[in-house]
């Protein structure tokens, strides 16, 4: 049972890597910078983890609409939930707080 578990994890654990990878190619193409944050970035990701994106910098809400877009239709091959959160609307503690557990 173990092993099954493990697998899974290191299966799931792919799947999100693959879409990452993707969805951040194509951000850094339309000028958007994303940094992943969360269990993914903390090397913790497990078979039940979602992964966290935090687009940073200002954004105009047209391009706002586009990483939306853009996340959502990477993440849907994967089957992996996702949290999507802009550092336009948070407190400088709280985006700190957020990347201070990056690897």
């Amino acid at each position: 049972m173990d092993a099954l578990t493990v697998r899974r994890r290191e299966t799931r654990h792919e799947r999100a890597s693959a879409a990452v990878a993707r969805i951040l190619r194509a951000a850094e193409r339309d000028g958007i910078e994303i940094t992943i944050i969360g269990s993914l970035a903390k090397g913790d990701f497990r078979s039940h983890s979602d992964v966290d994106f935090l687009v940073r910098g200002p954004i105009e809400p047209k391009r706002r609409h586009l990483v939306e877009r853009l996340v959502a239709d990477g993440m849907r091959s994967s089957a992996i939930p996702y949290d999507l959160i802009f550092e336009d609307d948070l407190t400088e503690d709280r985006v700190l707080e957020l990347l201070h557990d990056i690897v």
